[in-house]
C-alpha cells in the first residue's frame, strides 16, 4: 500500500474495487502492518468515493424478496444491493437453491435515489452492497439524509411509519420464509408479530376521504379548512369478491397513491381506535392493500385487543 493515492486514481475504480480497498486497508490497521500509514484517513478517502460511486451508479442491483415484493431484509436488518449485474445473478441463484426466492430488480439514475427514500420510509437503514464477494454495509442516510422537517409545521410534514412497515415486511418476510426448525420458526413469528402488533397500535394513517361541499371555505396558513354546515365527509370504501366491504388505510403517501389520486382524494389522518370506529359498518380494514396488505377482520380485532389487554398498551 504506497504512502498516497490520488483522487484521480480512486474517481477511476469499480464499487468493488473500492470495497477491497476498505477491506484491505482494515486489515493493515488490525496488524499494524503499516504504522506509518494513516489508515483511518485513507479508508475515510475510499469510503467518500465509495458513497459517490454508489450515488452516482447507471445500475445497481436490488434483492426484492419474491413473497412480500418488498426488499428483501436479512438476519442483521440489512438490504441488498449489487453493483453488478453477473453479482446479483449469482446471489439469486445461490439463494434460489436455498429456496429463498430473490427477484434482482435494476435501478439507476433517478430511481436510485428514489429507492434509498423508499428505504426511509420503510424504517430500513442499513445496505449490504455485494453479497458474495467482497462485501460492505453501508448506512442508507450515507447515500441519501432523512429529510429536515425543523420548524415545518406538523400538519405539513408527511405522515409515515417506518417502524410498522418494516415490522410487517419482517414478520410476512419470515411467514412465508421456507420452513426450518417449526418451532424456531413459530417463536421468531410471535416476536416479529408482537413487534408488529406495537407498532400498529401507536401508528397514525392515512384513510382516504372527500369532502362533498357546494361553498367551500379557503384553506388557512397551515393548510386547515373549516368545514361549513352540510358538508359530507365520504371515506373511501373497498370492495371485495365476496362482496364485503373494508375501510383503506395507508402507512404513508407511497401506499395511498397506489390506489387513490391524492388530486381527487384528501386523507384523514386516524388511529388504530379512530380506524375501527369509522369501519363499525363495514367488514373491517385493510392496510396497505396494494402492499404488504394486512386485514384486520372481528378475528383480528379480537388478536390486537387480547394483545393489548396483555401488554397494557
Amino acid at each position: 500500500m504506497t504512502p498516497e493515492v490520488s483522487q484521480e486514481e480512486l474517481d477511476g475504480l469499480e464499487i468493488q474495487e473500492l470495497i477491497f480497498l476498505v477491506h484491505a486497508a482494515k486489515r493493515f490497521k488490525a496488524e499494524e502492518a503499516y504504522p506509518d500509514v494513516y489508515l483511518d484517513e485513507r479508508m475515510k478517502a475510499f469510503l467518500g468515493v465509495l458513497y459517490e460511486k454508489i450515488k452516482n451508479a447507471p445500475t445497481l442491483y436490488v434483492a426484492y424478496d419474491q413473497a412480500t415484493g418488498y426488499p428483501y431484509v436479512d438476519e442483521e436488518d440489512r438490504v441488498w444491493m449489487f453493483s453488478q449485474q453477473a453479482f446479483a445473478e449469482n446471489a439469486e441463484d445461490y439463494f434460489r437453491q436455498q429456496l429463498l426466492m430473490l427477484e434482482m430488480q435494476p435501478i439507476g439514475g433517478e430511481d436510485l435515489l428514489k429507492t434509498f427514500a423508499q428505504l426511509h420510509i420503510l424504517g430500513l437503514s442499513k445496505v449490504l452492497v455485494d453479497n458474495g464477494q467482497y462485501h460492505i454495509e453501508i448506512e442508507r442516510d450515507q447515500i441519501l439524509p432523512p429529510p429536515d422537517w425543523t420548524g415545518t409545521p406538523e400538519i405539513r410534514i408527511p405522515v409515515s411509519n417506518p417502524s410498522l412497515q418494516r415490522a410487517m415486511i419482517r414478520f410476512f418476510q419470515t411467514l412465508h420464509a421456507p420452513t426450518g426448525d417449526s418451532e424456531a420458526r413459530g417463536q421468531q413469528l410471535n416476536v416479529l408479530e408482537a413487534e408488529m402488533l406495537d407498532e400498529i397500535l401507536q401508528a397514525k394513517f392515512l384513510v382516504p376521504m372527500q369532502v362533498k361541499e357546494s361553498d367551500p371555505a379557503p384553506a388557512d396558513e397551515q393548510g386547515m379548512r373549516t368545514l361549513k354546515q352540510g358538508a359530507i365527509l365520504q371515506f373511501g370504501v373497498l370492495s371485495a369478491k365476496d362482496g364485503s366491504t373494508w375501510l383503506p388505510a395507508f402507512t404513508d403517501w407511497l401506499e395511498f397513491e397506489k390506489v387513490y389520486d391524492k388530486t381527487v382524494w384528501s386523507s384523514n389522518v386516524a388511529s388504530y381506535d379512530d380506524l375501527l370506529t369509522v369501519s363499525g359498518n363495514l367488514e373491517g380494514v385493510v392496510i396497505n392493500c396494494r402492499g404488504i396488505s394486512l386485514q384486520i377482520d372481528a378475528k383480528n380485532r379480537e388478536r390486537i385487543e387480547a394483545y393489548r389487554q396483555e401488554r397494557g398498551v
